[in-house]
């Protein structure tokens, strides 16, 4: 009995000692534990207020950001679940400029006055035409002179099948023309329209060998011209165009005369004209036309050369006991014109303006 009584006691002892022991390692890892401090995790609110903190005092460390190791014990339980450090967030680059740059005074930054707001200058019209800008009208006036001549003159008084037995020529004359005319203009493209006066003219000169005789025959056609024209620009100022224009005579005059002397021939020549006049009349011509000129643009002159074909017939002659046949008169004239033209456009603008 003595035996088991004594292992019982010394059984307790132990016990007593290893629960005693273990009291007092977990005293041990209280104190440790409390001791300790508690760190920073790096979040967002403290890195603000440590920002703030700087900004403020920023030559001065703050004690909250002294980081203090802990002290631990050689003895640690096993069971203890290991501490995992907790790396603190990296500062934003701007953070870390306001962490590093001290307080600066603040600037009153004055706001810049507001530029008057400049009206768009209008850009000048550009020499070149080959981008359409507006629409520009003009009127003008025009004179000018020429040469004109008919065709078949000789044929109406003589025939040529038979033999001649004479020399006959055919010429033209000097003539004069003008008129008014106005002009549209869009880009390189435009238009004339005009009505002019116009004359045309031509003689014949007979030399009959046998007898030395002359004989010399004019005629004469003044007519009104509405003509109609179609501009091409390739330049500025400088045009080609190309239309027609109508004959519309009004007056046909018919003069002739010969080489012979004495009160008789004469009054037979004043005759001969007389009958001329009778026989022969003249009819409205169509006339194709060329022109190219050029026209300036600061002093409104503008100078021309065209040239008309007249297609049709001209002179009508009438059936007759004196030998005249009917024959088909073309025409003929090229010349020269200046005239002054006033832009229609301008005058409208300015009353605008």
């Amino acid at each position: 009995m003595t035996d088991k009584k004594k292992d019982n006691r010394r059984k307790r002892a132990a016990i007593t000692a290893i629960l005693l022991l273990l009291a007092l390692l977990i005293g041990l890892d209280r104190c440790t534990d409390k001791e300790e401090p508690k760190t920073d995790t790096g979040t967002g609110a403290t890195a603000v207020t440590t920002k703030k903190q700087k900004d403020n005092e920023p030559h001065k460390p703050q004690p909250s950001q002294l980081r203090q190791k802990p002290k631990r014990t050689r003895r640690q339980k096993v069971t203890e679940t290991p501490v995992i450090n907790q790396e603190p967030a990296m500062p934003q680059p701007e953070e870390e400029l306001i962490a590093v740059m001290p307080a600066e005074e603040p600037v009153n930054i004055q706001p810049e006055p507001k530029k008057e707001e400049q009206k768009p200058v209008e850009a000048e019209e550009p020499a070149e035409v080959f981008a359409p800008s507006k629409h520009q009208f003009a009127i003008g006036v025009r004179a000018g002179v020429g040469y004109s001549s008919i065709t078949s003159l000789g044929g109406m008084t003589e025939s040529y099948n038979v033999r001649p037995q004479f020399t006959l020529k055919e010429k033209g004359s000097i003539v004069f023309r003008g008129g008014i005319f106005g002009t549209w203009r869009y880009g390189m493209i435009g238009a004339e329209l005009g009505l002019d006066y116009l004359r045309l003219s031509g003689s014949t000169e007979k030399n009959t060998a046998a007898i030395n005789l002359t004989e010399k025959m004019s005629v004469g056609c003044d007519a009104l011209a509405p003509q109609l024209m179609f501009r091409f620009y390739p330049y500025d100022g400088f045009y080609m165009s190309a239309g027609a224009m109508a004959v519309l005579p009004f007056h046909t005059s018919v003069s002739y005369e010969t080489s012979r002397t004495g009160t008789i021939y004469r009054q037979q020549d004043e005759l001969a004209a007389k009958h001329l006049r009778e026989t022969v009349s003249s009819n409205v011509q169509f006339a194709p036309a060329l022109k190219i000129g050029y026209s300036d643009k600061k002093t409104g002159l503008e100078a021309a050369i065209e040239y008309d074909y007249g297609a049709t017939d001209l002179l009508h002659t009438k059936k007759n006991e004196y030998g005249y046949t009917e024959r088909c008169n073309n025409s003929h004239y090229i010349g020269v014109s200046i005239g002054y033209t006033i832009d229609l456009s301008k005058k409208v603008q300015n009353k605008k303006d």
